[in-house]
């Protein structure tokens, strides 16, 4: 009898890797940009990080002997990593014998599909304000979303030390109408006064307040003669017929923004569609400070073959660590 060669064994299972952030690389551009870290050894991850404390500078007499002495020390933030898996998919065995207009497999299209579902469903928690929690019950564990990690209260769970929780000035709460730039810098001084120099941040906004931070470049048409008009008007191509009014980099003495739009802020848990918040809201943050990390990468999983046709899912398990929160901010806002 001939032994079992690996072109021969059925049902293989495909990790997919990055493969389904890179094919939603526009749709999904946080997950895409995120650092990947190390493989978890639990469930319960643990991280140090380290703020330096200012000491006292008034001199020392001369002659003096040293006789106290002090330390610096790390704090430990911590957080539980998550199960995420699809609804899955199923083809009958009718509906693979039909044809359908611009299908020609209709079982790797569903297959296909349910791939790019996880990538969503993952954009979306990751952007969330989801609290991190340990599995009990029927509560399921969770990791913590971008928008609990950057909150200025402590949180419920495995809390933020003190220490590293972001000031409550770089969080804007009020009207998206009434969010300008004096209200950008000032989250911006707050972030760079926490890490003692200017910061540089990327920014994944709604796309209302995406247009509302466009409009800083407008001159204000209601706005009386004497004040100061804007410095860039609109950017109008004639030949083309193209009006041109769009901002993607904003620069302060406080740091630099990039901003990029994002349709999954803060999305209902229950239905994945979008809140009130999602298009008003916004996250600037240092990548260099996050890290999405897997103890078992996207996988797409293939089911024993049954009577009623081929089926299968897609799942992860992983964590979203914010190295250290300080230096970044938010909008969270819903009117």
């Amino acid at each position: 009898m001939a032994g079992m060669y690996e072109v021969d064994v059925p049902l293989k299972i495909a990790e997919i890797g990055d493969v389904i952030f890179q094919a939603e690389s526009e749709k999904v551009p946080l997950s895409r940009l995120l650092r990947r870290g190390k493989k978890p050894k639990q469930m319960l991850c643990e991280w140090g990080c380290q703020k330096y404390p200012d000491r006292k500078r008034g001199g020392t007499l001369d002659g003096t002997d040293i006789a106290t002495f002090n330390h610096t020390t790390r704090e430990k933030l911590e957080a539980y990593a998550m199960w995420m898996m699809t609804e899955g998919w199923l083809v009958t065995k009718l509906a693979q014998l039909i044809e359908s207009a611009g299908v020609k497999d209709e079982k790797a299209k569903q297959a296909s599909d349910d791939g790019l579902m996880l990538a969503r469903m993952t954009e979306s928690q990751l952007s969330s304000d989801d609290e991190t929690a340990a599995e009990s019950g029927e509560t399921p564990y969770c990791s913590r979303g971008i928008f609990k990690w950057l909150s200025p209260t402590v949180q419920a769970v495995k809390p933020v030390p003190a220490n590293f929780r972001p000031a409550a000035a770089c969080q804007y709460t009020g009207a998206l109408a009434d969010f300008g730039a004096p209200n950008m810098e000032t989250m911006l001084n707050a972030c760079a006064t926490a890490k003692k120099g200017p910061v540089d941040l990327t920014g994944y906004v709604g796309i209302q307040l995406k247009a509302q931070m466009s409009k800083w470049g407008q001159r204000d048409p209601d706005a009386e003669a004497d004040e100061a008009a804007a410095t860039l008007l609109y950017n109008l191509d004639a030949k083309e017929k193209k009006l041109i009014h769009t901002i993607n980099m904003f620069e302060f003495d406080a740091g630099t923004v990039n901003v990029f739009p994002s349709w999954y802020l803060l999305t209902d848990k229950d239905t994945g569609a979008a809140s009130a918040y999602t298009p008003k809201s916004g996250i600037f943050i240092d990548l260099d400070m996050w890290e999405l990390s897997f103890l078992q990468n996207p996988t797409a999983w293939v089911e024993p073959p049954k009577s009623g046709g081929p089926r299968g899912y897609h799942d992860e398990v992983y964590i979203l660590k914010c190295l250290n929160p300080l230096g970044q901010c938010s909008v969270l806002s819903n009117s």
